[in-house]
């Protein structure tokens, strides 16, 4: 029988191949069979995380927005991937060798989408040992052979790609510039011709700037300055635009050179080059190995905001929130149970859903905000995030307006997420009291959470998260300080206690650092406040996002005003002189005039374009 809950990804993926008119042997071709296509878009399959992602990005699409629920082997495989590809840009090669060796072990590994990762990083790995450019691009391209066979002899617009074929492409154009420089050329502009024409923004942003950043390079070897200025505009822009870090740095630089070469505006080559000292400064006291990247390196640092929670934790803490014993549950034997619950036993996908209804909670396998089949609305809820992370209140309210008559408002996940954006409204607008506010956001919770009860909480989902930490903030401004700070903290732990590692709960995280530090700066807890600060900024760049730098530096610049330590107070002054920097970098102009009061408050003057001795001096404790 089919299950119900698994459909949405599958119908998603199905809707999205028929409205652009694209056969299913033209989206499957390399990656598996068309009966196992047919089950995916009818729901009688719930694909794996790393199909799911080719598939949507073959569409143009981007998982990122979906929080994916995961069985411990396949997080244990995801988890691997993104180890090799960090031990890759820290350069432990050995490591990785023997990470390629385990993964080869495990079944899942000769299918053509892991089989083309290991392919790759075998080949990129033994490079870096050995030096060897001619086979290193020859492995590529057969590890690329293994879902697009017809990449040397035709054209990539003819074809459905996903993001781990068009980075192969790129690699295979790096390796390939020192003998053929025009054939390198074309292949960069094909990519980046196809990652303007096929993908959104969200995926977009993942590979957009390689390409420009080699595009720009090759054209200053050659003395185009004109082609140097468009093509790290242009990757500055979709950088910035996303919030993304990774080459952000590279391109900065590339794009004043190109300025100074063509004579162009000094203010703003002067205002870009204020933003790269303070992007420089951050990276340099807080996570120096970004800028010791070799270029092959920068290659392999990606922009992520994964989400994932693994199944037998969510089943384990919503039993235990609701004093459910083991053997009550009707579902599941007892014994069974147990070893689901302590990650020793693999249900099935279906079985770990009856299992979480029967507790009271309705899960799918991808979940996000808002639930529909038609993927343009998880887009429609991206923009609207942006809007409210930009403080754009008009567009934010109009976009909500279009959900609200777009969504099926009598799904829970839909109707949470609309109702507490009208409760926020208010709050705003200073429509209703705080307490009132308090207890609609409780409310909204239990939608999805009914199992939340004071003293017990279990991972959040991203929406789930949202609500707490607004709750959290609420009872700071009513007077109910310790009770908030207790919420913030219980959340912190169950994320540090769950197996799943902080980098895959990035954007829950970075609010919490970012909403909790200012919390414990404002009550005089400045060790604590700047350790929380300093989380934050770390992980935010781990993850190559950079869109909450400038904020998070601006708590840390309070922390530092106050800290007796630091009585001459030129850190706190250079903290929020870069914190207003990266605001304008990332194009968030309400909060760089947010940062530019507190400094004139602070310090009695304006912003400057420049602070003498500014930058030397951005102290890190020890973690």
């Amino acid at each position: 029988m089919r299950d119900k809950r698994a459909t949405k990804l599958g119908k998603i993926i199905g809707k999205e191949r028929k409205k652009k008119n694209i056969l299913q042997e033209e989206l499957l071709r390399g990656l598996c069979q068309q009966g196992e296509m047919a089950k995916i878009e009818t729901g009688e399959r719930v694909p794996e995380k790393m199909l799911a992602d080719a598939l949507m990005q073959r569409l143009g699409r981007c998982t990122d927005t979906l929080e994916a629920i995961m069985s411990v082997e396949e997080y244990i495989l995801f988890d691997m991937r993104e180890t090799l590809q960090r031990h890759f840009y820290e350069c432990n090669y050995e490591k990785n060798c023997n990470l390629i060796r385990k993964y080869r072990r495990h079944k899942e590994a000769e299918q053509p989408l892991h089989q083309q990762f290991l392919l790759k990083y075998e080949a990129v790995n033994e490079y870096r040992r050995h030096g060897d450019m001619s086979r290193c691009r020859m492995e590529l391209g057969n590890a690329l052979a293994v879902t697009f066979p017809e990449w040397e002899r035709m054209q990539i617009a003819n074809y459905y790609l996903c993001s781990q074929e068009l980075h192969l492409l790129i690699l295979i154009a790096f390796f390939m510039m020192a003998d053929n420089e025009v054939r390198a050329f074309w292949i960069l502009t094909e990519v980046a011709a196809y990652l303007e024409e096929r993908y959104y923004e969200e995926e977009k942003v993942k590979l957009l700037p390689q390409c420009m950043w080699l595009l720009a390079k090759y054209s200053k070897h050659h003395g185009d300055w004109e082609r140097v200025e468009e093509y790290s505009r242009r990757g500055v822009e979709c950088l910035t635009r996303n919030g993304a870090l990774p080459l952000l740095r590279e391109l900065l630089e590339l794009r004043i050179e190109s300025l100074g070469k063509l004579g162009g505006s000094t203010t703003m080559a002067e205002a870009l080059q204020n933003q790269l000292e303070s992007l420089v400064a951050v990276l340099a006291q807080y996570a120096d190995w970004v800028l010791g990247m070799d270029d092959l390196s920068r290659l392999h640092y990606f922009y992520h905001e994964e989400e994932v929670s693994l199944d037998y934790e969510m089943l384990r803490d919503i039993r235990k929130n609701q004093g459910i014993p083991q053997g009550d549950v009707q579902s599941c034997t007892q014994g069974s149970l147990s070893r689901i619950e302590n990650g020793k036993q693999t249900p099935s996908k279906r079985h770990v859903m009856e299992i979480a209804e029967e507790l009271g909670v309705s899960k799918s396998y991808y979940i996000s905000r808002v639930q529909s089949e038609d993927y343009d609305l998880y887009e429609l809820c991206h923009w609207k995030n942006q809007a409210n992370f930009h403080r754009e209140w008009e567009r934010s309210l109009e976009l909500l307006d279009k959900l609200e008559a777009a969504l099926d408002m009598s799904i829970p996940i839909n109707r949470q997420y609309i109702e507490v954006c009208r409760v926020w409204e208010k709050k705003i607008q200073g429509k209703a009291e705080l307490n009132e506010i308090l207890l609609e956001l409780e409310k909204i919770l239990r939608y999805t959470m009914p199992d939340y009860c004071e003293g017990k909480i279990r991972v959040p989902s991203r929406e789930e998260f949202v609500i707490l930490n607004q709750m959290a903030g609420i009872m700071r401004k009513t007077g109910k300080l310790k009770d908030g700070l207790c919420l913030w903290e219980r959340i912190l732990k169950v994320f540090y206690e769950s197996r799943v590692k902080a980098e895959y709960h990035t954007n829950s995280l970075l609010l919490l650092y970012m909403c909790y530090g200012e919390t414990l700066e404002s009550v005089g807890e400045l060790e604590t406040a700047k350790k929380v600060d300093i989380l934050g900024i770390q992980l935010d760049i781990q993850c190559g996002k950079g869109e909450m730098l400038g904020k998070i530096l601006a708590n840390l610049a309070y922390v530092y005003d106050k800290d007796k330590k630091y009585s001459e107070k030129i850190v706190a002054k250079n903290c929020l002189w870069c914190a207003y920097q990266l605001c304008l970098l990332m194009g968030q102009t309400q909060p760089a005039k947010i940062v530019e009061k507190c400094y004139k408050s602070l310090f009695g003057e304006y912003i400057s374009g420049y602070i003498n001795d500014r930058l030397i001096h951005l102290p890190q404790m020890d973690l």
